[in-house]
């Protein structure tokens, strides 16, 4: 990790964030191209090798994962590098959002990166589209990856028709051929078959009224009409809602409300934060936007909504934790507050391609030291000492 901070990230500060990221995404796509190149990628892990233990492995949702460290939405909104994610060590990679149609997203600038690992970003879900994404994911068919698909609306759809756009969205790669039977004729397997969960988003800062969507009429109709969907196409799914960190108690039990009234599989804690004092501390006073990264209270922030949840519901749902994770501190922080697994976006940028090795050969470490049978142990055990 220091050859990284010292040599590699003082480089990359030399470029616009958002140029750096698509080329540390496009280069991730360009090692599953080339034959061993997914060999020579795992050179870049911690330790050098992919990195997991039986006592890492966690069922979330109904997703199996090998570990607890995933790739949440926004890293790879392409889904052109899920197995180069897979192979530094990450356990399952949660691709866009993902759109009906594409979308340019924001007039750039719109991506910011601070030295001390907190970044804004207005992007604005841009997006290839659908169509685009699917084409993309193909390729996977065979690998058995988990993943996640994070579904959004455009911003010029009206908020009357957002169920109608994400299950939308749904249909598209649910139904999506892959493989026919040369016996049958028939379509055998679809882009479904190898598509774990969906995540609802209606979090994003940065589409106008989005937010507006976590009420508790909205959401159940977008929840409903997403479920709908699955079942035509006979998928089995897990569903999740992505919630924002800025949400008052009151309106995250109303989430909570309808995630456990429809059945659906927990919920994906937390979004960027708007919030103007937090922006204040890096210069991006009045910036559009959401703060994410290496921010303490950030992370204080959602660590409190995560343990508000598990004593809500910690029984009737599962949480999977997102918002500063960057080592272990912060991932067991999350686990102990109530979720069972975490994801990254932001400290990809901050620690580099040994970050899931790092967490997970940690985690082992400690469940060594205090003679921990394994994860799942962990999860919640400080829910009910973290305040609101």
């Amino acid at each position: 990790m220091e050859y990284y901070r010292n040599i590699v990230s003082p480089i990359l500060d030399r470029l616009d964030s958002e140029t750096m990221h698509v080329a540390a995404r496009d280069s991730l796509h360009l090692a599953e191209t080339i034959p061993g190149g997914l060999r020579f990628l795992e050179q870049f892990a911690y330790g050098r090798k992919r990195f997991t233990d039986p006592r890492l492995n966690v069922v979330v949702g109904g997703v199996s994962l090998d570990n607890p460290v995933m790739v949440g939405a926004g890293w790879d909104k392409k889904g052109i590098a899920v197995k180069g994610l897979y192979a530094l060590g990450f356990s399952g990679v949660e691709v866009g959002s993902v759109l009906m149609s594409p979308q340019p997203g924001n007039d750039k600038p719109r991506q910011f990166y601070n030295p001390e690992g907190v970044a804004l970003n207005r992007l604005g879900f841009n997006s290839p589209g659908m169509i685009e994404v699917g084409l993309n994911l193909i390729k996977y068919k065979n690998d058995k990856i988990p993943l996640g698909i994070s579904l959004g609306k455009n911003k010029n759809v009206e908020p009357k028709d957002a169920p109608n756009v994400h299950a939308q969205v749904v249909s598209c790669l649910q139904n999506w051929p892959t493989e026919f039977d040369p016996d049958t004729n028939r379509i055998s397997r679809t882009l479904g078959d190898q598509i774990s969960y969906y995540t609802i988003n209606v979090s994003s800062p940065n589409t106008p009224g989005l937010r507006e969507l976590q009420d508790k009429g909205p959401l159940t109709d977008i929840v409903q009409e997403v479920i709908g969907t699955i079942k035509m196409f006979g998928g089995n799914q897990s569903l999740f809602v992505k919630i924002a960190p800025d949400l008052t108690y009151e309106a995250i039990d109303d989430v909570i409300e309808v995630i456990v009234d429809n059945g659906l599989a927990g919920i994906v804690a937390c979004n960027t934060t708007i919030d103007e004092n937090l922006k204040a501390r890096y210069g991006w006073v009045g910036q559009a936007g959401g703060l994410s990264g290496n921010d303490r209270d950030y992370q204080l922030k959602v660590d409190k909504i995560i343990a508000h949840i598990y004593r809500e519901a910690g029984d009737k749902l599962d949480i999977i934790g997102v918002g500063g994770v960057n080592d272990y501190n912060s991932t067991i922080s999350k686990i102990g507050a109530g979720a069972k697994a975490v994801q990254v976006v932001t400290a990809i940028r901050e620690i580099g391609p040994t970050l899931p090795g790092r967490i997970n050969r940690e985690l082992v470490e400690m469940f060594d030291d205090m003679g921990i049978k394994n994860l799942t142990e962990c999860v919640g055990y400080e829910a009910h000492a973290i305040p609101h």
